[in-house]
């Protein structure tokens, strides 16, 4: 067991998840995690360059006084304080699957985002190639994007530009 405190004040590397006492790690640094996180970021920061200074990779966000997730991005909302570890909910908090991840894992993290207020999750499989979002509201329910374009507020992104 850890305390909040003594995550806040470490380095992890890669970052990890807290939840209420223990680091969790998060897995990533493979080829098409990575790819598609970079892909995501430039995508959004392209598409929409009002985003510029809002959209973070590996940003801890603070959920709780006893959770801490570190999203593979997040963009942040226009009238959100500048924090070293955010607690000001996100406007849009994106996921993206390894291998090994457990969907469990993910479905208790989609929770704790709808209950801090993320109004939206993206959840992406760059090796299915498939895509779901969560809204708030909905917190257990996912809609994959049969279409190929995931959806937030004004925000659009299709898949196929951002898994080539």
């Amino acid at each position: 067991m850890v305390s909040v405190e003594e995550y806040l004040h470490t380095s992890y590397r890669p970052d990890c998840d807290y939840v209420d006492g223990e680091v969790q790690e998060r897995l990533w640094g493979e080829f098409g995690h990575s790819r598609a996180m970079t892909e995501i970021l430039c995508y959004l920061i392209t598409r929409y360059p009002g985003l510029r200074r809002r959209v973070l990779p590996s940003l801890r966000v603070r959920i709780s006084a006893s959770r801490v997730h570190v999203p593979d991005v997040c963009v942040l909302a226009e009238d959100a304080p500048e924090e070293q570890v955010v607690t000001f909910p996100p406007i849009l908090c994106i996921e993206i699957l390894s291998p090994e991840d457990r969907m469990t894992r993910f479905m208790e993290k989609l929770s704790d985002f709808a209950e801090m207020g993320v109004p939206s999750c993206w959840i992406i499989d760059p090796v299915s190639r498939r895509a779901w979002t969560a809204a708030s509201g909905t917190p257990g329910i996912l809609a994959e994007a049969t279409d190929g374009i995931l959806r937030a507020g004004g925000l659009e992104m299709p898949l196929a530009e951002v898994l080539e």
